[in-house]
């Protein structure tokens, strides 16, 4: 049985490295690819789309053997699995998450990233820092320069729980609908021009509106709505803790750029 490898993307003082995944069923008959009523499948388990995919950054996302893509710790820092075929301008991104942290009582920390530029740096005004600190991490570029729609169900004060933009249209645990851990999820994300609007579980959970001049919150070293610009890829977060392990499956998209 075949080991799969995905290259990570390059950074500033890391070398290109390959990330394990699990062999997954050979037979399984892709859609990657495809379409069906504006939908294209973008994530279908199947060994032939993960590899449309690339890595870049710390932590890691394997592929398993039930077809799902899972986060997990790795290598220091956080990293981001991106859909590498193509970028997008105005879209719905649809998929199903699952909170797999595995100690009793933990919960996971993860994200989808959205319009961020190919995390290759270095990429003029967008730094790979935190709050002006270097990280010499690629993976940092997705996080300075788009948005993550956070999952986060943790029951703690930290006021960034799912579906929030993060930092800047944040949700409580109130406000993002925790479910419990083990559950899978529907999430969809619509963004058209520079408004954001998150869905979990047939629920409209947030709305944002990027409007030009916020400051990141906490972080005035670092680009701030200005950098979020039209066009961008598509990615999962590995956040890298022990205990920040979600799986997604049923990855789609529906390109809107293009509507009248």
């Amino acid at each position: 049985m075949r080991r799969l490898a995905l290259l990570i993307g390059s950074c500033a003082l890391i070398a290109s490295v390959a990330i394990p995944a699990s062999a997954h069923n050979r037979h399984h008959r892709s859609t990657c690819g495809k379409s069906h009523h504006g939908w294209t499948t973008i994530f279908d388990g199947s060994k032939r789309c993960f590899e449309r995919w690339r890595y870049a950054g710390g932590a890691s996302m394997t592929l398993q053997r039930d077809g799902t893509v899972r986060s997990g710790p790795g290598d220091p820092g956080l990293g981001v699995l991106w859909y590498a075929a193509r970028p997008y301008g105005d879209f719905t991104l649809a998929l199903q998450f699952r909170d797999d942290a595995p100690e009793s009582g933990a919960r996971a920390n993860s994200g989808v990233q959205v319009r961020f530029p190919a995390p290759h740096p270095p990429v003029p005004g967008c730094p790979t820092t935190f709050n002006g600190t270097e990280q010499n991490n690629a993976a940092w570029i997705a996080v300075n320069c788009g948005h993550e729609i956070q999952i986060n169900d943790s029951p703690d004060g930290d006021p960034r729980k799912t579906g929030s933009i993060y930092g800047f249209a944040d949700l409580d645990s109130a406000e993002s609908h925790p479910t419990a851990k083990g559950v899978w999820n529907d999430l969809e994300i619509t963004v058209v021009g520079q408004h954001y609007t998150v869905v979990r579980n047939g629920v409209t959970i947030n709305e944002f509106e990027n409007v030009p001049g916020l400051q990141f919150p906490g972080r005035e070293h670092d680009p701030g709505s200005d950098s979020r610009g039209l066009v961008g890829y598509i990615g999962l977060q590995s956040h890298g803790g022990p205990n920040d392990v979600v799986s997604f499956r049923n990855i789609k998209i529906k390109d809107l750029s293009d509507r009248d």
